[in-house]
């Protein structure tokens, strides 16, 4: 099952890396598609800085700025995903895992609903990620929050292998 993991790993790091600009307002087109199919008033939601050519979140933080959201942004803490709060000036460390997390490692705050950042999805939720299993492991621990996967169209694939631990979206937005 690795090895197929691995395989699509591969296609879709390279398909992102050359289709990611076809679509110059994709951000802002997912950002309207978030609001337009979520009709909850989530005050707390988990959302990844972009990183190697994902679907770039900033327009949506900004959004959720605007209505006064509470922005988590992921860290990785003794290995375990984590929750920080971030405001519009704090800053951001790149750190060894190669994404951006808040600096300053105050207040973990567990979201309401997470936004997956993935390589690839099916039609049944599952997400395929960078293989480290962090959102799997967090989402083993917290099942009750919404999960939603964040990309672009053109990584859907018709199917995706999963095992009992793997996160499955409640919902995809591209």
């Amino acid at each position: 099952m690795n090895k197929k993991k691995n395989s699509i790993r591969r296609n879709m790091r390279f398909l992102r890396k050359i289709n990611y600009t076809i679509d110059e307002n994709a951000p802002w087109k997912a950002a309207k598609n978030f609001f337009f199919n979520l009709k909850n008033n989530f005050k707390t939601i988990g959302v990844y800085w972009p990183m190697l050519y994902e679907l770039d979140t900033r327009p949506l933080i900004k959004l959720l700025l605007e209505k006064k959201v509470d922005i988590l942004l992921p860290s990785v803490i003794s290995d375990q995903l984590q929750f920080l709060q971030w405001k519009l000036n704090d800053d951001l460390e790149y750190n060894k895992f190669k994404f951006y997390e808040p600096k300053q490692k105050t207040s973990q705050i567990k979201p309401e609903l997470v936004l997956v950042p993935m390589l690839a999805f099916d039609n049944k939720g599952y997400r395929l990620g960078y293989g480290k299993g962090f959102y799997d492991k967090f989402y083993e621990k917290n099942k009750d929050l919404v999960y939603i996967g964040y990309g672009y169209d053109f990584q859907e694939v018709s199917f995706l292998p999963s095992e009992h631990f793997d996160l499955q979206c409640n919902a995809i937005i591209t």
